[in-house]
């Protein structure tokens, strides 16, 4: 079962760190964490969705995308 835990502002300072490399200023920590954390909210919403495999979906070849 995923956890439901918010990200922390500490935790994405590490990540930036670690991950990408590139300090994040710290007067954009509250703002990025809130937005991944709705992110994720949204993506727990999106897993809850009952979708079974007669569900139909849509494809596409590259040669059918109109540049």
């Amino acid at each position: 079962m995923p956890r439901n835990d918010n990200v922390g502002t500490e935790t994405l300072r590490q990540m930036a760190e670690q991950l990408v490399r590139t300090p994040v200023p710290e007067e954009d920590l509250p703002g990025i964490a809130a937005m991944l954390n709705a992110l994720a909210a949204d993506m727990r919403a999106f897993r809850a969705l009952p979708l079974g495999d007669d569900e139909p979906a849509t494809t596409y070849r590259a040669d059918e995308i109109d540049a």
